[in-house]
């Protein structure tokens, strides 16, 4: 299923991460420097090590700050449930006719899941652009949330464990990269 506009949205994230990557980026913190700050937000997830590989995979990591930060993951987060979303559409048009009905089922209420979860990472990622930053917790919460009830749809074992469990991974580092911002 294709995202409508979505293709002027990584556009631009493709200008903004090229301009700013020749550009020297500094921390929202002054005592921090961004390879710091990265680590500090790891620090605060319970994988930490997943977390670091996620961030440094992205060759702006080590010289972003906050915003650069907020980019880069909710960026990974939109990118992995579109590519689940897909994932779940193909597989629904290989099993519709000889499918197994509970997997059947779940994958289809996942679908929308799924749906709603790029809806809301979307929204974030045009918040971001607009330099808007209120709401981005409760944005990460609430898409783990959708994706929770995605795994629990299916009664038992899920052919999406693995890939509902790294949009969790992903959807925590979210929520420690918003705790950067302040809400007043």
């Amino acid at each position: 299923m294709a995202i409508s506009g979505s293709l002027p949205f990584f556009i631009f994230i493709f200008t903004f991460f090229i301009c700013f990557s020749t550009s020297s980026f500094t921390s929202s913190s002054p005592d921090l420097n961004s390879s710091q700050l990265a680590t500090q937000i790891c620090e605060n997830t319970p994988n930490v090590s997943f977390c670091l590989a996620t961030i440094f995979s992205n060759p702006l990591a080590s010289a972003a700050d906050r915003y650069v930060l907020s980019y880069i993951v909710f960026g990974q987060a939109y990118k992995n449930a579109t590519s689940t979303n897909n994932y779940i559409g193909l597989s629904l048009k290989a099993m519709k006719s000889d499918g197994n009905p509970r997997v059947l089922s779940g994958m289809q209420k996942c679908q929308g899941f799924y749906e709603d979860a790029i809806r809301a990472l979307s929204e974030v990622m045009n918040n971001l652009d607009s330099e808007t930053f209120y709401g981005l917790d409760k944005a990460a919460i609430d898409v783990e949330s959708s994706i929770r009830a995605c795994e629990a749809s299916f009664s038992g074992q899920s052919p999406l464990s693995q890939k509902n469990q790294n949009l969790v991974e992903l959807l925590k580092i979210c929520f420690a990269v918003s705790q950067l911002y302040q809400y007043n």
